[in-house]
């Protein structure tokens, strides 16, 4: 049955994704709070530049002095009231007037307790006042009309814990508002980008895919003209070669960046990973009459008829890489020899690569066990889409060398 073609979002990559709206988040708050932080305090200057100077009715009690023929207020004090255009006056017991200083014509001599009242919460006559109650006396000091602005606010405890807790929720809402929007944005910036980077690499492939065609079509007409010395038809052959090499680098590009974004087209069907696998070791086996490769095939008791959902063609692409990148790097002098084992394991479909040989460096295994890209490495590039392709089919990948020598490759994938 043929499989159907779909086409998916990478959503490994959120996580990366969340950390990078969550490093956007904290960086873009904190430039937020160091620009509000400097208008406040910009602010804050400019408020105290223009903010008026009270003076309090203590520091004038301490400059008043009472004589036989009433308070004397002194100069310093007299000159400080004109400078802040303030003005004061001193009351009795009773509420009479017994000194004052600047005091505006429309404001009386005399107050009742009810006067004094609303004085004390409101203004006098249009004029914001404070008082300050000095023994059995009242301190009144006055500011000019327009200048202040007094306003008693009045609340229940009820109504101020309602408050707080609207104002914690709104902020909690905010927050998670700005946190899925970033994501939401962040998500479709990334995708975007990932199109237009698979979209540059598939038009420079397709550019290069003709030329290239043509100087190895040149090339194998040249290789084959007897005409032409053996020294030319094998230089020929060496630009027939290298063709194909970078025919399959530019083929390793486009599958590369199709997994890293997951923008390969996945033609997923019902696969029996056994049949796929002797049918890639036969191919390898008759490609190589001489008898210089030697691959051992184990498959469990019960892992027979093991199936899976996976695209056939990458799995063979994945298997095909393991061997040939033993059979280039693995050091054996004489015969290449492997052992591919499948095995079932819970809901999971194991297969396990190992081979005879040097092993992998450990440049090789960090390279393999980074998150970075490692598509320049020509040691790791086979072995990067090995893994690329097990993590696009849900699994898990790991490598590593055998204590006896050589190295392996373990695969897990779900079954069906």
């Amino acid at each position: 049955m043929k499989g159907k073609t779909n086409y998916k979002y990478s959503y490994k990559k959120i996580p990366r994704n969340i950390l990078y709206g969550m490093g956007m988040i904290v960086a873009i708050t904190f430039f937020t709070v160091m620009l509000n932080l400097f208008l406040f305090s910009f602010a804050l200057y400019h408020f105290y530049k223009l903010d008026a100077k009270y003076i309090s009715g203590g520091e004038i009690m301490d400059e008043l002095t009472p004589t036989e023929d009433g308070y004397v207020l002194s100069e310093a004090m007299s000159e400080k009231l004109a400078e802040e255009n303030q003005w004061a006056m001193l009351l009795d017991e009773n509420g009479r007037e017994v000194w004052s200083e600047g005091k505006p014509v429309e404001v009386g001599d005399s107050y009742t307790q009810a006067d004094i009242a609303r004085m004390t919460r409101w203004y006098l006559k249009g004029y914001p006042v404070r008082l300050r109650v000095w023994d059995d006396r009242i301190m009144v000091v006055g500011m000019q009309r327009d200048v202040m602005w007094k306003y008693n606010i009045e609340m229940t405890i009820s109504w101020m814990d309602f408050v707080k807790w609207v104002w914690a929720y709104f902020l909690i809402i905010n927050i998670v508002w700005i946190v899925v929007l970033t994501a939401v944005f962040i998500r479709r910036f990334m995708k975007n980008r990932e199109q237009t980077r698979i979209e540059w690499i598939a038009g420079i492939s397709h550019d290069i895919r003709t030329p290239l065609s043509m100087v190895m079509g040149y090339a194998d007409t040249l290789e084959r003209n007897g005409e032409l010395s053996e020294e030319a038809r094998q230089q020929a052959a060496v630009i027939r070669h290298q063709s194909l090499v970078m025919k399959e680098l530019i083929a390793d590009l486009n599958l590369t960046s199709q997994l890293e974004y997951s923008m390969q087209p996945f033609r997923k069907e019902e696969v029996r990973p056994a049949e796929v696998l002797r049918s890639i070791v036969a191919a390898f086996l008759n490609d190589n009459p001489e008898g210089t490769m030697e691959i051992a095939l184990e498959i469990a008791q019960g892992a027979e008829q093991l199936t899976m959902r996976a695209d056939r063609q990458l799995l063979l692409r994945a298997f095909r890489n393991l061997i040939g990148n033993s059979m280039r790097h693995s050091g054996q002098e004489e015969a290449v020899s492997m052992q591919i084992s499948l095995w079932r394991e819970k809901r999971k479909c194991c297969i396990r690569f190992e081979d005879k040989g040097v092993g992998y460096s450990e440049e090789v295994l960090r390279g393999l066990q980074s998150r970075s890209k490692n598509d320049a490495n020509p040691n790791i590039r086979g072995l990067e889409i090995v893994k690329k392709i097990v993590q696009a089919h849900g699994g898990r990948v790991r490598f590593g060398n055998r204590k006896e020598g050589g190295s392996f490759c373990e695969m897990w994938f779900l079954r069906s």
